[in-house]
């Protein structure tokens, strides 16, 4: 009994695995309903048809190196090159094995994919032509104050450093000898006037007596007039007296001036020669720097100096500054050059604040030449192709690509020339991802040129 429960144990297992190996090779024969599902006929997948090759032109094609920012700033020739190279590929890979050509679709568009860009209007602008160099601050004018008189300096009212204003007193010399004089002279001319207006008054009592006489018949018309001509002399007298008073006075006066120094105008005490209680004489001096307008020494090279002309602009800035914000002109220039082939130009700087101090070093822009307006636009909207160079602009919400040449550029900016009309909407954000007749989200619009174009 045992021994039949085994054996038919046995055929059991032995069908059971029978059966699944036969459903096991079923289940590979059976058609693939999965890839039925997604969309292609049973034509499609038969041992002898060949799949389509999709030649999506906005895309690189399989194993391209380019980045799709790069594949977007190509022409449409260049896509299609690329694409035809990569599909001729697939052909070689093939060989001649008697299967059937793929089907190759191109599709040269994505979906209807708008790309937000940012425009400006196109604008036209003077552009000028700077040469970039450093100079050297100098002081534009330099006052002596020298004693006009030998003499001891009693009083220093200044030191180095010190700000003065026009009409400050500056020193003065010892002035002893002039107040004796002063004195003296007071002394002399206060007699003088004294008695020429004593003779003043004798002859007007003279003339009032003569004319009492001749009222009376006492006296001739001679003697009256004579009375009123000695009253004349008389006041003619005081008149010199009192001239010749202030003429000396005044003498004095500019005697006790050249004794004391006084500033000429406004500026910082540079140098004092003498201290106080010392002899001087005219070659001592108290230096005064004013530095309101202070003068920039740039060297040039050769081929520059022909291109400066006296009252060209100088825009000028410390090297920590941000921006040239002191502006000033071309005052001259030396005609020989220096030992380095290089020749000196001067240039006059306005300094309000007088903040700068000679022997300060600052960045330099001289004007060389003013260009005749024309397009200017950001270099970065040039979009260039070998040795072509276009511009997109916007109209009705579309991408227009525009065939430009270049001119003269610098610092960001570079003239342009083509069809091209002020005011249209130049794309200078998001060119990059345009071909012609890209829809566009305008997303923002802003100017693009600054109040002076340097280059």
């Amino acid at each position: 009994m045992n021994k039949i429960n085994k054996f038919s144990k046995n055929l059991f297992l032995t069908l059971l695995v029978l059966t699944l190996t036969v459903v096991g090779c079923n289940e590979s024969d059976a058609p693939d309903s999965t890839k039925v599902s997604e969309g292609q006929s049973e034509e499609k997948i038969t041992s002898n048809s060949v799949p389509d090759i999709v030649a999506d032109l906005t895309v690189p094609p399989p194993g391209s190196q380019a980045t799709q920012e790069k594949w977007d700033s190509f022409t449409d020739e260049k896509r299609q090159d690329s694409w035809d190279n990569y599909i001729a590929s697939l052909n070689s890979d093939e060989g001649d094995t008697g299967s059937e050509t793929p089907e190759v679709i191109v599709k040269t568009s994505s979906s209807d994919r708008a790309v937000s860009v940012v425009i400006a209007p196109l604008s036209l602008g003077d552009m000028e032509i700077y040469y970039y160099g450093i100079g050297e601050i100098e002081a534009g004018k330099i006052m002596k104050v020298t004693p006009a008189t030998t003499g001891t300096a009693v009083k220093l009212y200044v030191s180095e450093g010190d700000f003065v204003e026009p009409g400050d007193l500056i020193f003065a010399l010892d002035s002893s000898d002039w107040v004796r004089d002063l004195e003296r002279a007071g002394e002399k001319w206060e007699a003088d006037l004294n008695l020429a207006e004593i003779r003043v008054n004798e002859a007007e009592q003279e003339l009032e007596r003569t004319q009492t006489f001749y009222d009376r018949d006492l006296v001739t018309r001679q003697e009256l007039e004579k009375a009123g001509q000695s009253v004349n002399e008389a006041q003619l007298n005081l008149e010199k007296v009192q001239v010749a008073r202030e003429a000396e006075l005044e003498i004095l006066q500019e005697n006790y001036k050249s004794r004391l120094g006084v500033s000429p105008g406004r500026g910082y005490v540079s140098d004092v020669s003498f201290s106080e209680g010392e002899s001087v004489n005219s070659a001592d001096f108290v230096e005064i720097v004013n530095l309101e307008e202070v003068q920039l020494t740039v060297e040039v090279p050769e081929n520059i100096i022909p291109r400066i002309k006296r009252g060209s602009i100088v825009l000028a800035k410390t090297p920590s500054a941000s921006r040239y914000g002191m502006e000033g002109e071309i005052t001259g220039h030396n005609i020989l050059p220096e030992n380095n082939r290089t020749y000196k130009v001067r240039a006059s700087l306005i300094n309000p604040n007088q903040r700068l101090f000679p022997g300060m070093l600052m960045e330099v822009q001289i004007q060389i030449s003013q260009l005749q307006p024309r397009f200017i636009v950001p270099r970065q909207s040039v979009i260039t192709d070998g040795t072509d160079h276009f511009i997109y602009l916007v109209e009705d919400n579309l991408s227009k690509k525009i065939p430009v040449e270049l001119g003269t550029g610098r610092q960001g900016f570079v003239q342009v020339e083509g069809e091209l009309e002020e005011g249209a909407s130049l794309v200078i954000e998001g060119q990059s991802y345009l071909k012609p007749g890209t829809s566009v989200i305008i997303s923002q619009t802003r100017e693009y040129l600054p109040e002076r174009t340097e280059l």
